[in-house]
């Protein structure tokens, strides 16, 4: 069957299909054709074979929609209406039907393409909000999806390297610039070192089962805002080494995808609300490498492209600068920033959390957040909607002394990973925020308490407010508040040495986030 069959020029007639049309427009992927009608569209597999996908025989393609519907329905329900033939009726081609069958089409609703998630960042139409509504879908996808039993051979070691290497492969073959090649040596170097790294890594997370059946292409041309909500689609079904990943290898792809696109501080957001959704922080470990990965496999997707014959010029040299630009952001992405531990301290109501989510976005850090740990610990998180709790052991002395523990614990995680934490918890005692400026110290990174301060009757305010929505995770009303303020330790003259003394009423959050900045990047400890 060859890349331009006969039937395809039909798709233009409208009696073709089994319903109105009101508009009829062809586009195509490296591996499928899509067909948009309005209403619905029809997605066909192409009768490729790139060594990661095999779509040869029509059985083959038949099998791959079938998995396409049933992986997609796990998060878009509404949008996969199923699988329909494209038959040798009659009169020609025909969607459904009788007569011999032609091909197999993934028949889904149509949406604007103007909702795509990749067209609302481009317009600068992703709000924090929503970015943390996806989030919260990617890791309810990943706590659903089965998990992958010891014996499969996915997620081993070996089949992760394989991936990878396939990836450097195929761009070994590709035309590239000395420039861009030359940048491929220290890359693959680099690669083979870091998986050597983290070889246990990889068997340890197979075997708490981490490894599960994910999305698989998971960047922002596959999710939607459909019905007012983040919808992810088009899940990777043709391949299950692909899809059958690690959960820490699918968000990478997002996080890669928002980086590239030049949105680092939704990238940052995006996976600080994932890691509070799902809790693996030992994740981070990994992180860098499947970041790479990511790039990497969108490099290749540009290389493959450029190997059809059927590429106007314009489209080869867009390829071209895609080839590129993911090299390069691929080696961007193995490099370190600079580790560091932000304490944020202040009683309820007085800004920590807001200060703490800016922190994060400009930053490049990661939040762990009291709040939550303190519930995760109760087998309360993730909770929606938040709701207050009745067990009195919630918020008694030794479950706040474990909550610390836990925020000490995840801190190293972060840390050693080599990111900057921002702890979010009110750190009232004095030997709370000791503990974790000796965690700094042993780690050798530079240690900041971002001290939030606000009038009381704005502190007030803002817990009254919280509460009402009842969207937050903490707990604290107004009594609670009072009881804090009663109780809070100053800092010490110590402890001001290393403080951010900042006024959330009044004090802009830019210069707020650029004075925790300088105080890293000028911080000796």
């Amino acid at each position: 069957m060859s890349l331009h069959p006969e039937w395809l020029n039909a798709i233009y007639d409208p009696g073709i299909y089994p319903h109105p049309v009101s508009e009829i427009r062809l586009m195509q992927t490296h591996i499928s054709w899509v067909i948009l009608t309005g209403d619905w569209v029809y997605k066909l597999k192409k009768p490729v074979s790139f060594g990661f996908v095999d779509f040869s025989s029509l059985e083959q393609r038949q099998a791959a929609c079938l998995e396409e519907v049933r992986l997609n329905r796990r998060t878009a329900p509404s949008l996969y209406d199923g699988v329909v033939p494209l038959v040798d009726g009659f009169d020609g081609p025909q969607f459904g039907g009788s007569g011999p069958i032609l091909e197999y089409a993934v028949r889904m609703r149509q949406f604007a393409q103007a909702d795509l998630f990749e067209q609302c960042l481009a317009r600068n139409e992703l709000s924090v909000d929503v970015i943390e509504h996806l989030a919260r879908a990617v890791a309810e996808l990943h706590q659903q999806a089965a998990v992958a039993s010891m014996e499969a051979p996915y997620g081993t070691p070996e089949l992760i390297r394989s991936t990878v290497q396939a990836c450097l492969d195929e761009l070994a073959k590709a035309h590239l610039p000395e420039a861009i090649r030359t940048r491929l040596i220290p890359l693959n170097v680099w690669v083979m070192a870091e998986w050597r790294r983290l070889n246990s890594t990889f068997l340890l997370r197979k075997q708490q089962g981490l490894v599960r059946e994910c999305h698989g292409d998971l960047h922002l041309g596959n999710i939607v805002l459909y019905r007012g909500k983040p919808t992810l689609f088009d899940c990777l079904e043709f391949n299950p080494n692909l899809r059958w990943i690690d959960m820490i290898s699918d968000i990478a792809f997002l996080v890669m995808d928002l980086h590239d696109r030049g949105a680092s501080s939704l990238a940052w957001r995006t996976l600080t609300v994932w890691l509070e959704q799902t809790g693996d922080y030992q994740g981070l470990d990994a992180l860098k490498y499947y970041l790479a990965y990511r790039a990497l496999v969108r490099a290749k997707v540009a290389s493959i492209r450029l190997r059809e014959s059927e590429l106007s010029p314009e489209v080869q040299q867009q390829q071209h600068l895609l080839l590129e630009s993911y090299v390069e952001l691929a080696t961007t992405l193995t490099r370190s920033g600079q580790p560091a531990i932000v304490l944020m301290h202040g009683v309820s109501g007085s800004g920590k959390s807001s200060i703490a989510r800016k922190l994060v976005e400009s930053l490049g850090a990661v939040q762990i957040r009291s709040d939550i740990e303190r519930k995760r610990l109760m087998g309360m998180w993730p909770a929606a909607p938040i709701s207050p709790p009745t067990n009195p052991e919630v918020y008694s002395t030794e479950t706040t002394r474990k909550t610390y523990l836990q925020l000490q614990t995840l801190a190293r995680t972060v840390v050693s990973s080599g990111y900057p934490v921002v702890v979010d918890a009110a750190f009232l005692r004095q030997t709370d925020r000791h503990a974790f400026s000796s965690l700094a110290s042993e780690l050798g990174v530079p240690f900041v308490i971002a001290a939030c301060q606000a009038p009381v009757a704005v502190m007030q305010d803002r817990v009254s407010k919280r509460q009402q929505i009842g969207q937050d995770a903490s707990d604290a009303d107004v009594a609670i508040l009072q009881q804090q303020l009663a109780t809070v330790e100053p800092l010490t003259s110590h402890e001001l040495g290393s403080a951010v003394e900042l006024d959330t009423n009044s004090n802009d959050l830019h210069s707020i986030t650029i004075s925790v900045r300088n105080r890293i990047i000028g911080n000796d400890k």
